[in-house]
This record gives C-alpha cells, sequence and structure tokens, in this order.
C-alpha cells in the first residue's frame, strides 16, 4: 500500500476509518486520486463507473482490500436500482462524491457550429446525469453525509471551442447550490468544488504534466477532511481549489 504525503495546506492525520464513501466516476481521472486518499485516510470507498473492464483494471492497480466497485450510469434505466443495490450492500454512505464529465465526440468547435444531437448528449452526459445521481442517491447518505459535485473553472469563466461542456459546469454548479439550500437544515452537507487544472494519470500518460497543477489525491485530502468534519472550510457551500500551494478557498479566483 502506497502512503499518501498530504499537501502542506492539509490537516495532519486525517482519519475518516469506520466511514464509507461513493466515489461517482472513482475510477478515471481525478476520481483516482480522490479514491487513492480517502482509502490512505481509512475510509472504505466504492468507486463507480460505466465500464467494468476498465473498473476492474483500476482496483488491480490500487490493491485494497477496502476498495470495492461497482458499474454504475448516471443515464441508465436502471439507476434507482442500481443504487438501492449499493445503498444496501454498503450503504448508508457517509460521503458521495460526484466526479462526471464528458468532453463529447465533436471535438473542439465554435458554439453556433454544434448539431442538435452534439447538443443534446453534452447536456445529458454533463448535466442531466449529475442531476439523476443526486436524485437517486442523495436518500442513500447517512445522517450528517456529505454530497460533493466535483466542477471544472469552466462553471465560472469562458471556455471558447467547448461551450456546452462551460454550460453543463455552470448549470451543475448552480444545481448543487440549490440542493444545498433545499437540504439546509436536514443535517445533509452538499459541496461544490470548482477546480483549477488537475493532474491524472491519463494525461501524465500522453506526455502531459505539470506539477503546479492539482494532483487528484490533494483533492482527496480537501473530501477527507470534509467527510471527517474538520476542514475549515465545512459551514461554506462553494469551494475553490485552483492553487495547489494555498489549497481550497471560498473566494473565485481574479483572471
Amino acid at each position: 500500500m502506497i502512503t499518501i504525503t498530504g499537501p502542506q495546506w492539509a490537516q495532519t492525520n486525517t482519519d475518516i476509518s469506520g466511514k464509507t464513501v461513493l466515489v461517482i466516476g472513482g475510477g478515471g481521472g481525478v476520481g483516482e486520486g480522490v479514491v487513492r486518499t480517502l482509502l490512505d485516510s481509512g475510509a472504505t470507498v466504492v468507486a463507480t463507473g460505466r465500464n467494468e473492464d476498465r473498473l476492474n483494471t483500476f482496483a488491480e492497480r490500487i490493491s485494497n482490500r477496502a476498495l470495492h466497485v461497482a458499474t454504475l450510469d448516471g443515464l441508465g434505466a436502471d439507476l434507482d436500482e442500481k443504487a438501492a443495490a449499493l445503498a444496501s450492500r454498503f450503504g448508508p454512505f457517509d460521503g458521495v462524491v460526484v466526479s462526471i464529465a464528458s468532453w463529447g465526440e465533436q471535438g473542439t468547435k465554435p458554439l453556433l457550429t454544434i448539431t442538435d444531437d452534439e447538443w443534446k448528449a453534452l447536456v445529458e452526459d454533463n448535466l442531466t446525469a449529475v442531476f439523476r445521481v443526486y436524485r437517486a442517491l442523495t436518500p442513500t447518505l447517512a445522517p450528517g453525509g456529505v454530497l460533493l459535485q466535483l466542477n471544472g473553472l469552466s462553471a465560472d469563466i469562458p471556455f471558447p471551442g467547448n461551450g456546452v461542456v462551460a454550460l453543463g459546469a455552470a448549470a451543475g454548479k448552480s444545481l448543487t447550490r440549490t440542493l444545498a439550500a433545499e437540504l439546509d437544515g436536514t443535517g445533509l452537507r452538499v459541496y461544490e468544488v470548482v477546480l483549477g487544472v488537475d493532474r491524472t494519470r491519463a494525461r501524465q500518460l500522453a506526455g502531459v504534466d505539470n506539477r503546479r497543477w492539482i494532483d487528484g489525491t490533494e483533492i482527496g485530502s480537501h473530501i477527507a477532511e470534509l467527510v471527517a468534519g474538520t476542514s475549515p472550510l465545512t459551514g461554506e457551500v462553494l469551494h475553490y481549489f485552483v492553487d495547489k500551494a494555498v489549497g481550497p478557498v471560498t473566494t473565485p479566483p481574479q483572471f
């Protein structure tokens, strides 16, 4: 097992032993680093994705008995059924982390050249799937549990060539903040974490890397603190994690 060294801004020895966290999209991109840190912090983690073979390869790579994997499609007709089955087997969940994003198959295109089919697919993958996951999995949270969306800076700034992706990010941010307001007073905690550029295994394998980018494991440190209830941002819904040296803050970056 690899012991992860936390960032300087993080608290030391965050312990979430006995907690169970479901990470939607945990098998790829940012999710992998998040899963690694949650496991290192003592949690049982259930990582989901749409591709069973990829999930199994991921589980073999992580090689931790506290990790479980399961297929789950935010747009699938069986989403509610699978969510209930996961809750029955592993729940109630102390945290549900939603890391859903799709660039689509259309490539970089000016907004006004997007076809109806491309628009529909991007909106469904980046927004409808998030809504359906919220609806299906919020009831599976334990009292005081955490529901958290990982989002990108296109939620706040223009994203030429990927306008519909930006639309999904901005709408997802609004969706999450609205849900937080509606659930206020229930004891559940809802968070929106807007990220800067992140380092992922896929990017590194493709030769695209920058040590100033945010590691998924660092994002996991923040999530572990939120699940533990020890983060200084525990009482705030909207977080920005753009500068890896500074760590998560509540104020948006200035461009």
